[in-house]
């Protein structure tokens, strides 16, 4: 499904984020970069451009820098999924209709089921 590509995690939980990639290895990615938030993806902003998909946490709908973040990583090209705990969002972001959602914590079955409608979308 990711064969050979590198995906961006962003997730503020390390372990939570060893977790999604081991995930993600079993999809194929051949190559994962961890964030803790959103400035150290702005950090990286020369390497938008060689990821294929980007889970990033969201901690609320209305967190505009990470909003701003989503919005920047999709004019590159990159593809969404979004993780978080916040249970208004189960049925998506208002901003961000057709990225998926992964409610933490997840089954690996939510995660591939999102890795699917990212990448088709």
């Amino acid at each position: 499904m990711l064969t050979g590509q590198t995906v961006l995690i962003v997730e503020s939980e390390f372990l939570i984020a060893l977790d999604i990639q081991r995930c993600l290895e079993t999809f194929g990615a051949a190559h994962t970069v961890f964030a803790r938030n959103t400035a150290e993806v702005l950090d990286a902003i020369d390497r938008w451009p060689s990821f294929g998909l980007a889970l990033v946490e969201v901690h609320h709908r209305h967190d505009e820098k990470t909003a701003s973040l989503l919005r920047g990583l999709a004019r590159a090209g990159v593809k969404l999924i979004l993780l978080t705990a916040d249970t208004t969002l189960r049925r998506g972001h208002s901003d961000f209709p057709a990225t998926p959602v992964v409610m933490k914590p997840f089954l690996e079955e939510d995660l591939a089921s999102a890795l699917k409608q990212a990448l088709t979308s």
